[in-house]
C-alpha cells in the first residue's frame, strides 16, 4: 500500500512539473502603443484611430470583424447570433437581428435590443453632435431626424428584448460589413450616457465587448478578457495594454526597450531605423485637387485634364516620404474593397499614370491637349493647408513650367481651409478626403449634384445617374462595373484630381501573429498569439 501511495505522489509531482510546459504563461498580456490620447470613448463621438481601436475592443456590435488569415478581415456574428433580410414592396430592405441570449453589460445587466435602438437614435440625433452620424444615412427616416430632431422618425425598433429591426431606404451592400461593425454604432446604455463624462470614468464606462477596463492610469489603459464573454476561449491576449504616446520617438524607445509589442504610426526616422521590419498598409485617405467651377477663373475640361497630367505624383511622394505616401493611381486608394470583397484598386487597375519614366511623355500630351487654347488671364490661385506646402509648391512649379500657367499659392490654417471649402470660396484647392467605411462608393458619393459635400459644384447628369444605379444595385458584379465607370467619368471630367494616397505604418514584435486591419485605419488584437501557439 505504501508503495502505491509513493507512486501516486510521484505521478502527481510529475504532472505539476509538466503543467507550465504545456500551458505556457498563466496570463498573456499584449502591450500596444497608440499615437493619440483618447479624448472620449463614447462610441458616437470617436474620431481618431486610437479612440476607434480601443472602443472596438471594449464594445461589441451586432456583427464583428475576425481575421481572414491574410491580414484582412471577414464579418461574422457578434452580439447578434443571426439576422434575416427581406425587401418590401417599396424596395426598402428590412433587417431583423436576433441577439444572443444572456449578453451582459460590464455591470451584469442584460444587453437588450432597446440599447441598440437608443444608441442608433442618439447617433442620428443632431443634438448629439456626432461627427459619425452620416454612417446611418441609409436607414429610413434618417433625413427626417436630421431636419427635425425627432429621433422616433429613424426606422429602428425593438419588438422584444432580443430582436432589433432596421429598415433601410435602399439596398446597401456594405451595411453588415461596415455599419453593423463600426465603432460609432456600438450599443450604449442610456443610464450611463446620462452621466457627464461617462466614457472617461471607470465607474460609469459600461461596456459589452470582449475586454473590460481594469485600470486607466496616466497614459496606460489596461483591459482584461470579460470572463462571461461568449467567445472568450477564442481570444488571443488575456490582457490588452493600451499605451497612449503621441511622441513617435518616445514610442520607438518603448518598443526597443521591450515595454510594448506593437507601435502604430511611425516617423520617417523610425522607418529608416527599422529597414524592412515595419509594415505599411494603405489607408482610406487620398489628397486631391478640387477645381471649383463656380470660381471667377474659367478652367475648361481640357485644361483640367492637362493640369492632372503634369502633376509629378511620384516626385511629390518621394519628398513627403515614399514609405508613408503613395502616388495616387485613381481617386479610390488601395485597401478599399469593391462589392465582391476584392481590393477595388487592384481589380479596376490604375487610371492615372504615376511612372516617373513616363512623366515627360505625360507633359508632352498635356501641352498638345491645350495647344491653341487661351489660359486664364488672371492666373490660378491654389489654396491649401499650410502643412501641405511641399506638395503645393511642386504642383505650382509643374503647372507654370509645363503649361505656362500663372499660379498664386494661398496657404491657410486647417480651420480656415475648412471654412473656405464649405463656402466654395476658392479656385483650386488641395485637400484630403477620407472615409469611415471600407467601400469604394465612399469616395464617389460626395460628387453628385445634390451632395452637400460637392464643394467644387460638379454637375454631371451621367455621373448622377451612375451613382443612383450604384445606390440601388443589389448585384455585386453590376455594381462593381458601375463603380469603375463612375470613377473614370469623374476623373475624365477633371474637377477632382487625385495627387497622393496615405498609408498607416506599424511594428509588431517578431513571433506574434494574428493581427488584422480594417483598411480604414483600425487594427484588431483579439486574435494575436505567439507564433508557436
Amino acid at each position: 500500500m505504501n508503495r502505491h501511495k509513493a507512486l501516486a505522489l510521484l505521478l502527481a509531482l510529475c504532472m505539476l512539473l509538466l503543467l507550465p510546459a504545456c500551458g505556457g504563461e498563466d496570463t498573456y498580456t499584449l502591450r500596444t502603443c497608440l499615437p493619440e490620447v483618447p479624448s472620449t470613448l463614447d462610441p458616437a463621438m470617436v474620431t481618431t484611430q486610437t479612440e476607434q481601436i480601443v472602443v472596438s475592443h471594449l464594445f461589441e456590435n451586432l456583427m464583428k470583424r475576425t481575421s481572414d488569415g491574410s491580414g484582412g478581415y471577414k464579418t461574422t456574428n457578434g452580439a447578434a447570433r443571426s439576422h434575416q433580410v427581406e425587401t418590401d414592396s417599396n424596395g426598402q430592405q428590412i433587417y431583423t437581428f436576433t441577439l444572443r441570449s444572456g449578453l451582459p453589460w460590464s455591470d451584469g445587466q442584460a444587453v437588450t435590443a432597446a440599447d441598440f435602438v437608443y444608441a442608433w437614435q442618439r447617433l442620428a440625433d443632431p443634438a448629439t453632435g456626432s461627427p459619425n452620424a452620416q454612417l446611418l444615412s441609409m436607414v429610413a427616416g434618417y433625413d427626417q431626424v436630421r431636419s427635425t430632431g425627432d429621433v422616433s422618425k429613424l426606422q429602428v425598433s425593438a419588438p422584444n428584448e432580443n430582436t432589433f429591426v432596421v429598415v433601410l431606404s435602399q439596398p446597401t451592400s456594405y451595411f453588415l460589413d461596415e455599419i453593423c461593425t463600426a465603432a460609432a454604432t456600438m450599443p450604449v446604455r442610456a443610464d450611463a450616457v446620462s452621466q457627464e463624462g461617462w466614457s472617461l470614468n471607470l465607474q460609469t464606462l459600461l461596456t459589452n465587448g470582449p475586454y473590460r477596463v481594469q485600470q486607466w492610469q496616466d497614459d496606460v489603459l489596461t483591459a482584461s478578457v470579460a470572463e462571461d464573454y461568449y467567445d472568450a476561449r477564442r481570444l488571443g491576449p488575456d490582457v490588452l495594454e493600451f499605451r497612449f504616446q503621441p511622441d513617435t520617438q518616445a514610442a520607438m524607445e518603448l518598443y526597443e526597450s521591450g515595454e510594448v509589442d506593437f507601435v502604430l504610426g511611425l516617423s520617417d526616422e523610425m522607418i529608416a531605423q527599422q529597414g524592412e521590419n515595419y509594415l505599411a498598409d494603405p489607408l482610406a485617405r487620398v489628397t486631391v485637387l478640387i477645381v471649383n467651377q463656380m470660381s471667377d477663373s474659367t478652367i475648361g475640361e481640357k485644361l483640367r485634364q492637362a493640369m492632372s497630367l503634369v502633376i509629378p505624383r511620384s516626385a511629390i511622394t518621394q519628398e513627403l516620404g515614399a514609405q508613408r505616401y503613395w502616388p495616387a493611381e485613381g481617386l479610390i486608394p488601395y485597401g478599399i474593397r469593391n462589392t465582391a470583397g476584392a481590393d477595388y484598386r487592384t481589380a479596376a487597375g490604375p487610371m492615372l499614370e504615376v511612372d516617373p519614366e513616363l512623366y515627360d511623355a505625360c507633359c508632352q500630351a498635356a501641352r498638345e491637349l491645350i495647344a491653341g487654347q487661351t489660359l486664364p488671364s488672371s492666373g490660378i490661385t491654389l489654396t491649401f493647408d499650410s502643412g501641405m506646402a511641399p506638395a503645393a509648391e511642386q504642383i505650382r512649379d509643374a503647372w507654370e513650367q509645363e503649361l505656362g500657367l500663372s499660379v498664386t499659392l494661398q496657404p491657410l490654417s486647417a480651420g480656415d481651409l475648412a471654412t473656405t471649402l464649405s463656402k466654395s470660396d476658392f479656385t483650386v484647392a488641395l485637400t484630403t478626403l477620407s472615409s469611415k467605411i471600407n467601400d469604394a462608393s465612399a469616395f464617389l458619393d460626395d460628387w453628385t449634384s445634390d451632395s452637400q459635400s460637392n464643394v467644387g459644384h460638379i454637375h454631371s447628369t451621367a455621373y448622377d445617374l451612375l451613382l443612383r444605379i450604384i445606390g440601388n444595385s443589389d448585384n455585386a458584379e453590376a455594381r462593381d462595373a458601375y463603380l469603375v465607370d463612375a470613377e473614370r467619368l469623374l476623373l475624365d471630367n477633371g474637377q477632382v484630381i487625385p495627387v497622393y494616397c496615405h498609408t498607416t505604418t506599424w511594428l509588431l514584435r517578431s513571433g506574434l501573429t494574428g493581427l488584422f486591419g480594417s483598411g480604414t485605419g483600425l487594427y484588431y488584437f483579439t486574435g494575436v498569439v505567439h507564433q508557436s501557439n
